[in-house]
């Protein structure tokens, strides 16, 4: 199977990296993988990873919920039960995060006809929710069974990432990777496409787990979060801000997700065999879940919120 061995970090293209330590694919594989470090921006990276035509062997599980859509088990219809909150959450962010960094004069024109693009879109419940908001929706989704079951159940526009390329320069007010930047081998290309893709006043929202959060100095190689070989970089706010310069954005605001700490926690623990994972995980959750009240910055997953520079 072809696997991709960086020389240099795949962030910052730095050549001061080394081994850090080895993480088992829990989910689906059992295989084992290298986390190497870079010194320069602080990410870590799994090494030697399977290429875009391999990858999807990775992703063939019941478990990785964005893709089936799947309500089995405890764990499962929890995450449903859960969800609709996050996505009521994430509109009043996008909502106050528009009127908070847009200037007054560009607020008219851009409610509109409000676009969206959602990347790495699964089986659309955010596309959905924002469309009953008003928004014109559109998503990218590797995923040829989320794309269907977007499709099917909610009637979206959904399309392969070899289109992401078609569309017109500043077409989208808003464009949102939830969890799904840390997915993507051609980080660097698809950062530019976004840049050309996004309106002069619009807003680019990022989520992705924080590898310098309690949760993962708690579990440690156990930390769900890590995710190997599917999450190819693991980043830290250091970093995330660097990357984001390099591509000519302005980070705005970072904002904890504190929520997601109680599913990483619950998976982790079930990774680590916990006598009983569910309380465990809400343990360990909710203890993540108050020190972020306190330090937001070691929440389990962090949302950056970026414009383009002079955007104001």
């Amino acid at each position: 199977m072809p696997h991709i061995h960086h020389s240099t970090c795949p962030v910052c293209f730095s050549a001061a990296i080394q081994f850090c330590t080895r993480v088992q694919d829990h989910a689906v594989t059992k295989e084992w993988f290298e986390l190497w470090s870079c010194a320069d921006c602080k990410a870590l990276f799994t090494q030697d990873i399977p290429d875009p035509s391999t990858i999807a062997a990775y992703y063939h599980s019941e478990n990785y919920i964005s893709h089936t859509d799947t309500r089995k088990g405890l764990l499962f219809k929890a995450y449903h039960a859960a969800r609709w909150l996050a996505l009521r959450r994430k509109y009043l962010l996008i909502r106050k995060a528009f009127h908070t960094y847009v200037p007054t004069w560009e607020m008219h024109a851009l409610q509109t006809q409000p676009s969206v693009l959602d990347i790495g879109c699964g089986t659309g419940s955010f596309l959905h929710m924002m469309q009953r908001h008003g928004w014109q929706v559109t998503g990218i989704e590797p995923s040829e069974t989320a794309r269907n079951i977007a499709k099917k159940k909610y009637q979206l526009d959904v399309q392969d990432p070899i289109q992401l390329n078609t569309f017109p320069d500043q077409h989208f007010t808003l464009i949102t990777l939830w969890h799904v930047l840390e997915h993507i081998h051609a980080l660097h290309e698809n950062l530019s496409t976004i840049y050309r893709l996004l309106h002069p006043y619009g807003l680019v929202f990022i989520a992705v787990p924080n590898y310098t959060s309690f949760d993962e100095r708690f579990f440690g190689n156990y930390w769900a979060a890590y995710d190997v070989p599917r999450h190819l970089y693991h980043f830290a706010p250091q970093t995330m801000q660097l990357l984001l310069v390099s591509h000519r954005f302005e980070l705005v605001k970072i904002l904890p997700m504190r929520m997601d700490a109680f599913y990483i926690a619950w998976l982790s623990s079930q990774y680590a065999r916990q006598r009983l994972p569910f309380a465990y995980g809400m343990m360990t959750g909710f203890i993540s879940w108050l020190l972020s009240q306190h330090h937001p910055m070691q929440s389990s997953s962090l949302l950056y919120i970026a414009r383009k520079y002079g955007a104001d």
